[in-house]
């Protein structure tokens, strides 16, 4: 296990989209391809989910709504980087402390 937040994507596609600089700017555009990169970046750095300032950028928020119980950070002015996250035993959880792993659902703009 790392010392350091692990994520991974949802889908196939977005895996192969987060792992390609090139696929990441065809599907987002440059600027907002940098940023998720940034926020990835963030993720590789933190050694839980509380480690990522709730400020912006990244501001690392908790959803409500039909989206309750994931997470979200700033990509751009609308666009959110949405995960759930999960604990040292691989249990989702909402506790920022306990998250070492997220599991990135989609990057859109929910607004």
């Amino acid at each position: 296990m790392s010392e350091y937040v692990e994520y991974f994507a949802e889908t196939k596609k977005l895996t192969k989209v987060l792992n390609s600089p090139r696929l990441m700017t065809k599907e987002f555009g440059k600027d907002r391809a940098r940023r998720i990169m940034a926020r990835l970046d963030e993720v590789d750095a933190a050694k839980n989910l509380a480690q990522i300032p709730s400020d912006s950028p990244p501001r690392c928020h908790k959803l409500q709504g039909n989206l309750q119980g994931e997470f979200a950070v700033d990509v751009s002015r609308n666009y959110r980087m949405i995960f759930e996250g999960y604990d040292k035993n691989d249990v989702i959880s909402t506790k920022k402390t306990e998250i070492v792993t997220v599991q990135i659902i989609s990057i859109e703009d929910y607004h």
